[in-house]
């Protein structure tokens, strides 16, 4: 009995440094990968306390690999968009300029019920108020009513260098047009910026 409440304290205390390493993530932050790494951890301290197969030591040894693992991933996927969103997924519009996006919800088996319950949630009484609902990696509903709205699209055309192309495609715009327009504000290169948006009064940039 001493033996495991020994073990528990340890555990518990290892998982907390561990947990604490992990990084500053909400659990609603959390992408595919690392809500993967905190059942398997979760799995692994069970099963040390419950099973004479797995001791304490491959225990640790276990869930640090797995942090290790993580922090792999995290440190590729910042600098790779494409891997990013392999991760992590990519938000879907549900509502796009007042228009709610019907098809995007069938293949998100997305409600009109569970968008009327997140709009009432953000204070919102009528999806006629919306200029844009997104539905975020998370499966949070981000929501941009047309009063609030200031741009023309709530994606970054560019992110930390790199062209978003979908969203040019959005707007019916092509990567020409963005360096015609990065050049008009003396930017000759996509690689200097680190967020760019089309906001209804022309292109917001900021450099790194």
């Amino acid at each position: 009995m001493f033996k495991v409440f020994i073990i528990s304290v340890f555990l518990y205390v290892y998982l907390t440094i561990l947990l604490r390493l992990f990084g500053k993530k909400e659990f609603s932050q959390l992408n595919v990968f690392d809500f993967v790494v905190f059942l398997v951890i979760s799995e692994i301290t069970t099963m040390s306390l419950e099973s004479q197969d797995l001791s304490v030591t491959d225990s640790v040894i276990a869930t640090i690999t797995l942090i290790v693992l993580d922090r792999i991933e995290s440190f590729i996927t910042m600098r790779s968009k494409k891997l990013r969103d392999f991760f992590e997924g990519r938000p879907c519009y549900i509502i796009y300029k007042g228009k709610i996006q019907y098809q995007n919800m069938k293949k998100l088996r997305y409600s009109i019920d569970d968008l009327c319950h997140h709009l009432r949630v953000s204070d919102i009484d009528s999806v006629s108020k919306v200029d844009f609902a997104i539905l975020e990696t998370n499966g949070s509903l981000s929501v941009i009513t047309k009063q609030d709205s200031q741009t023309h699209l709530p994606d970054a055309l560019i992110s930390d260098g790199t062209i978003n192309e979908e969203a040019l495609q959005l707007l019916n715009k092509d990567v020409l047009w963005l360096k015609n327009e990065l050049k008009k504000k003396h930017i000759s290169h996509i690689e200097d910026v680190l967020y760019c948006v089309l906001e209804k009064n022309g292109l917001y940039v900021i450099k790194k």
